[in-house]
């Protein structure tokens, strides 16, 4: 590709897909000349003709239901912001028509989907990339310059936790988020899916996964002022145990039933030495221990950056532009694809690794079932 703009189209407006948009549109206040740029040419939903004010402001881009009419429009690339059981039908309609692709997670709702959309998108030759977001925290990368360089030595053990509270209310009503044929699981997938995501970035491949779960509300209302209940048959809550291939073992815990404590989550790497801590609620800098120098740093370090990682100033909102955390990773995470696009070069985040962490997600939810039983890496 040579030209400068990447003619986009969004699939799904709800959420997540308003966060997508916005980073478009936020495209030329954060880097102007000098920098790829997006088009948010068409948009492929199911309510047309709402949110009009906001369409507008988006450049009212071609709208429809209808996906053969979305993707016969000019388009370099499919961003697929729906439903996770939608995930697959969407990624292959662009695959189809040879569109780069990018994908909120997880890939799919079970390995096999994952496998086939891999499978397809590497047979269509195009380039790829998943929504993992928490890679792009300023304190991610530098965890991963960190951890490149050696300096924690052996690294012995780990812990990862997100905890949220959105499901605590026994009377909220039940969504696709609560149904596992169309969710694919509960919060281990939902939520456990990024932190799964951060230990392998962090440290690499994992050979064997044990994990437990629970679901603490078991049915809830068919829909808002209901009395008819309906049975959920999702996690909510799971603590995953993992050896990874370099030795290290740890543990990766999630819940959406925190209890008042929402939105915290941690990762922890201890080595022979030193260690380090990404804490998402200060995301910006990462604390580091060196045991030799018995000293603690908090903040940006000069370790160069890891292999396949692009500086952040360049797709990373300036602090005086930023729209909050939230939106600075799933901008800054755009922008490396569209800059991949721009370069013709395999995303760091492409579908190869997205089906690395739905294969985890499968062995844990198998080795649940099997009340903890150890599972060996790869499911074969």
């Amino acid at each position: 590709m040579t030209k400068d703009s990447v003619q986009v189209g969004l699939v799904g407006l709800g959420f997540i897909g308003k966060i997508h948009a916005h980073a478009y549109q936020a495209i030329p206040y954060c880097f102007g000349n000098g920098q790829v740029q997006a088009n948010l040419r068409a948009l492929l939903r199911t309510h047309v003709g709402s949110d009009a004010e906001l369409l507008r402001s988006l450049g009212s881009p071609f709208e429809t239901a209808q996906p053969q009419e979305f993707i016969d429009q000019d388009l370099d690339m499919v961003d697929v912001c729906s439903p996770n059981y939608l995930h697959p039908q969407h990624v292959m309609l662009a695959l189809e028509k040879g569109k780069h692709v990018y994908c909120e997670k997880p890939l799919a709702a079970n390995l096999t989907q994952a496998r086939a959309l891999a499978q397809a998108a590497e047979k269509a030759g195009v380039l790829t990339h998943s929504a993992f977001t928490m890679r792009y925290y300023p304190a991610a990368q530098q965890a991963k310059s960190i951890l490149a360089s050696g300096i924690l030595g052996e690294i012995y053990n780990f812990r990862a936790y997100l905890f949220h509270n959105s499901y605590m209310d026994p009377q909220r009503p039940t969504s696709w988020r609560l149904q596992k044929d169309i969710s694919g699981g509960g919060a281990l997938t939902d939520l456990g899916v990024h932190n799964i995501d951060m230990v392998r970035y962090l440290l690499g491949d994992a050979k064997w996964v044990q994990c437990r779960t629970r679901t603490f509300i078991t049915q809830r209302p068919k829909s808002a002022g209901s009395t008819e209940m309906v049975p959920v048959d999702v996690d909510d809550w799971a603590l995953c145990m993992l050896e990874m291939e370099n030795g290290a073992r740890g543990s990766v815990e999630t819940t959406r039933m925190s209890g008042g404590i929402t939105d915290t989550s941690r990762i922890q790497i201890f080595g022979s030495e030193g260690s380090l801590e990404i804490n998402f609620l200060n995301p910006l800098q990462v604390s580091l221990y060196d045991r030799k120098h018995a000293q603690t740093t908090v903040g940006p370090t000069d370790f160069p950056l890891a292999d396949g990682q692009r500086p952040l100033k360049n797709i990373y909102p300036p602090a005086k532009l930023s729209m909050g955390t939230f939106i600075d990773t799933h901008f800054a995470s755009i922008m490396d694809f569209l800059h991949c696009i721009q370069e013709n070069k395999p995303s760091p985040a492409g579908f190869s690794e997205s089906l690395k962490v739905q294969e985890i997600l499968e062995a844990a939810y198998l080795s649940a079932d099997r009340n903890g039983e150890t599972i060996a890496l790869p499911l074969v």
